[in-house]
């Protein structure tokens, strides 16, 4: 891909993308030094592009795709050409969820829910206690299979989409590796349309970095890159750096 023409880069995705705790391991706070340092970051810089990064901590899959469509539609009203812009989508793990709550001083706000997830940290925010909520979700709302091909389902409209828009743009997966074998292991077994996503697999577009693999699963396990990577699993500065590389020479030949 020729990037010489590109002028912005939008990026969406979870915390892995937002850059958290890239800097310091256990500060999760979202900060330009930290994006700068980040694999898109590097990217952005390298080749002289404005950023525009909508990533967040606990996002979830339909949220990616919400933030990916909302930008394109809104850049188009405002009579902005897409011909200069580069998207980065980076699909997240399955089971998570995004509901709107009224916050404590009466406004909207929009919680990003995942497994294991503290309840604790938005009682201040929201003045509420979500612990029984949080434990309904987890039983009743985030079945991880069907949540793989909500996931898959997402991935392929957006592409659509995207391709139907005539913007370039590309995608990986940040967490959570897309195994077409899960299927057959877990899914084929319950015989549930609603679960199966085999098919669906097919369909994931050829822009897909290492589709079955992700970004932070290549490097957690490793004992080489353990000092790099937190106890939330985040990586820092220099696993960035590491996949930054090979992911900037995959982009320049596709």
């Amino acid at each position: 891909m020729d990037l010489s023409n590109k002028k912005w880069l939008y990026v969406t995705g979870c915390s892995h993308i937002a850059g958290s705790e890239i800097l310091t391991p256990g500060d999760g706070t979202l900060t330009h030094a930290g994006l700068q340092k980040s694999f898109t970051g590097l990217l952005a810089e390298q080749y002289k592009l404005n950023l525009i990064n909508d990533a967040l901590p606990g996002a979830g899959n339909e949220y990616i795709m919400r933030s990916a469509m909302d930008f394109v539609s809104t850049w188009k009203r405002n009579g902005r050409s897409l011909d200069d812009v580069l998207i980065i989508c980076a699909w997240t793990t399955n089971e998570r969820v995004q509901f709107v709550w009224e916050k404590a001083n009466g406004k909207e706000g929009h919680i990003h829910w995942a497994n294991n997830q503290d309840p604790e940290q938005h009682k201040e925010k929201f003045g509420h206690d979500f612990t029984n909520w949080f434990k309904a979700l987890k039983i009743y709302s985030t079945d991880y299979y069907f949540g793989l091909k909500r996931r898959v389902g997402n991935i392929v409209l957006t592409s659509n989409y995207l391709d139907a828009q005539g913007v370039d743009h590309v995608m990986l997966s940040s967490c959570a590796k897309l195994d077409p074998t899960w299927h057959e292991y877990r899914v084929s077994r319950t015989k549930d349309p609603l679960s199966r996503y085999d098919h669906l697999i097919e369909q994931l577009p050829n822009n897909y970095y290492e589709p079955e693999d992700s970004f932070i699963e290549q490097y957690w396990d490793k004992e080489e890159y353990k000092e790099h990577i937190s106890d939330w699993l985040h990586a820092d500065a220099h696993i960035h750096n590491l996949y930054y590389d090979k992911f900037k020479t995959w982009l320049e030949k596709i």
